[in-house]
């Protein structure tokens, strides 16, 4: 639940409005994972054009703002997001392109249980029974999986890649909440796609991929992805952060992965069987007592 509504100013938005915006950021955010699947290209190529497309989009608006944040020092922290971020599309788009879509994206999602464990096995912080029992959850729906249904060697592969994508998704959310305290959301989020969709350039030159098919239809779902997911999404939910604790934001993204299940219905026609489902609410829990046992933190500057 949002936080009883302080005395509004002309810069506060009502309880309405803040709800509002966290529909449109999770529905934004959930169109992700079918765009993709309709995407008929490599990964490689997805990642690359849907972040150099955002940072293009974002341009005019960094340009407006001082230049004091072009430095040595923000440069490879741009570099180091930029690797995380490009090896979390790369490996979750090719989960994309062999699970269903709802159990991908649950995968994707177990970011902050990977979190938890760095911050006990790195930082010896104990384990709230919260995170133990998050941890607990998640476990099991992984383990529920492969029962009633004709496990292969290729989905196995599919599950290992979506959780890569969660391992380089909690990385880059480590790197960028130390970047975020010295920059804007619009002056990160943009050095760190330019430099993402460098990498991936670099990246597909040395394996020898081309980044096409390039035609209009697939440039308009490229177009798509950098508006809708990344700018109606993850903008929309760096906004919030000034008016909501960080918690609540990371709460409402979880609505990502029943978003994108019922997109993936209705779109795609994929009805993950029993199983999957089953997994789903345990993966789902797993996260939330994860997210809910979490400290909060101060919020990021959400200015654009």
């Amino acid at each position: 639940m949002l936080k009883s509504e302080p005395s509004r100013t002309p810069y506060t938005p009502t309880a309405l409005q803040l709800y509002g915006a966290v529909a449109v950021g999770v529905l934004s955010v959930s169109s992700a994972s079918v765009l993709i699947r309709l995407t008929p290209a490599p990964a490689n190529a997805i990642a690359f054009w849907r972040l150099i497309l955002t940072a293009l989009l974002l341009m005019p608006v960094v340009l407006r703002q001082s230049p004091t944040w072009l430095s040595l020092r923000h440069l490879k922290l741009f570099t180091i997001s930029g690797l995380f971020l490009a090896l979390h599309f790369i490996f979750w788009i090719q989960s994309l392109m062999i699970l269903p879509v709802a159990l991908s994206t649950a995968l994707v999602s177990t970011h902050p249980l990977l979190i938890a464990l760095y911050t006990r096995i790195v930082r010896k912080q104990p384990f709230p029974m919260r995170i133990k029992i998050g941890l607990a959850s998640a476990t099991l729906g992984l383990v529920i999986l492969p029962i009633g249904a004709a496990w292969s060697f290729h989905q196995t592969a599919g599950m290992v890649d979506a959780l890569l994508g969660a391992l380089f998704a909690g990385l880059y959310l480590m790197a960028g909440k130390h970047s975020r305290q010295s920059l804007s959301a619009s002056q990160y989020s943009f050095g760190t796609y330019l430099m993402s969709s460098f990498l991936l350039f670099l990246i597909n030159m040395f394996q020898k991929h081309s980044l096409g098919p390039v035609n209009g239809h697939v440039m308009i779902l490229y177009l798509l992805m950098a508006i809708i997911p990344t700018l109606g999404g993850h903008t929309t939910f760096n906004w919030l952060l000034r008016f909501m604790p960080a918690g609540q934001v990371s709460m409402a993204m979880i609505g990502e992965i029943p978003g994108s299940a019922m997109l993936a219905w209705l779109i795609l026609r994929q009805m993950p069987s029993w199983t999957v489902w089953i997994s789903l609410i345990f993966l789902t829990l797993g996260i939330v007592m994860t997210l809910r046992s979490t400290k909060e933190p101060t919020p990021a500057n959400s200015d654009l």
